[in-house]
């Protein structure tokens, strides 16, 4: 969703007025971790909050809340927002708040109008019962959500070699840190990319 950053600009009042009156959760690996955004669409107008999930150890804190009207039809630079941006918790600052607006309204607009892949999950939920003085663990059916991934059921191969260009990759170390490293330019004979499905399926990826 980086390519569309500040590519759906023009098309903020259309995707309001259509969704009038939906609600959701969106997580991103752009966000920040530990953090999503509970949205809600009335009348034209985007309330978002924003939680983060490490400030408790047993709640998920709302850290601001958040109201968004566009005010024209202006692609990219010069777009209108009207914002009113209200901290919910002492001293807590973050740097990048307008992210959180054009990532769910870009993630809307994609989902509603662009031939997107999503993958439904369902979740499983712990529960902790004492019963004769002994503690039992049982889990149940959790909430069922939707997976926005544009590799969901594609499988990509590719046997043909190709350059690619020399850049840094923060390089993992068995003690548990990453080192900053240069890989020289080289060529790639091929890859091949399983289905994100299919790593699910195979154990390779846990979604939570």
């Amino acid at each position: 969703m980086d390519k569309s950053y500040m590519k759906f600009t023009q098309f903020h009042m259309d995707i309001l007025n259509e969704l009038d009156n939906e609600n959701g959760v969106v997580r991103s690996p752009y966000f920040i971790e530990g953090c999503y955004v509970v949205y809600s669409i009335k009348n034209g107008c985007l309330t978002l909050w924003i939680f983060q999930d490490k400030i408790d150890k047993y709640l998920s804190i709302p850290t601001y809340y958040i109201c968004v009207s566009p005010k024209d039809k202006i692609k990219g630079e010069g777009h209108q927002l009207d914002c009113m941006i209200l901290p919910l918790l002492d001293n807590c600052m973050e740097a990048n708040l307008r992210d959180y607006i054009d990532m769910v309204l870009d993630y809307l607009c994609l989902r509603q109008w662009a031939e997107v892949q999503m993958g439904k999950v369902s979740s499983i939920v712990k529960k902790y019962i004492k019963k004769n003085k002994k503690t039992l663990t049982v889990t149940e059916q959790g909430l069922d959500y939707y997976l926005f991934d544009s590799k969901w059921y594609t499988e990509v191969c590719n046997d043909e070699c190709f350059q690619v260009s020399g850049h840094f990759r923060l390089q993992p170390y068995g003690d548990g840190t990453r080192r900053l490293i240069w890989i020289n330019e080289f060529t790639k004979k091929g890859y091949h990319r399983k289905a994100t499905i299919d790593k699910v399926k195979d154990g390779e990826i846990l979604l939570t």
